[in-house]
């Protein structure tokens, strides 16, 4: 029976270390169809007399990731 072992010596023996998922991210951004992420827009909860409707209406709409935040999301978010 082989003692359990912990610390660098289960590490080496079991491998590459598990990738972590940022939680901060995680919880904003959420992987759709493409590789793509999307997030919902700020800025709704107060002082939104000064915005038009139109304005008001287009902040309830996703927000897509562009080309440079998905690489870093892709890093962010491994899994």
């Amino acid at each position: 029976m082989r003692p359990a072992l912990g610390g660098p010596q289960a590490q080496a023996i079991r491998g590459m270390a598990k990738l972590k998922t940022h939680k901060g991210a995680s919880k904003r951004w959420k992987a759709i169809a493409g590789g793509l992420y999307q997030r919902r827009q700020a800025g709704l909860r107060h002082l939104n007399r000064r915005l038009t409707p139109a304005a008001r209406r287009s902040k309830h709409a996703p927000v897509v990731c562009t080309t440079a935040q998905r690489r870093h999301l892709d890093r962010l978010l491994p899994y």
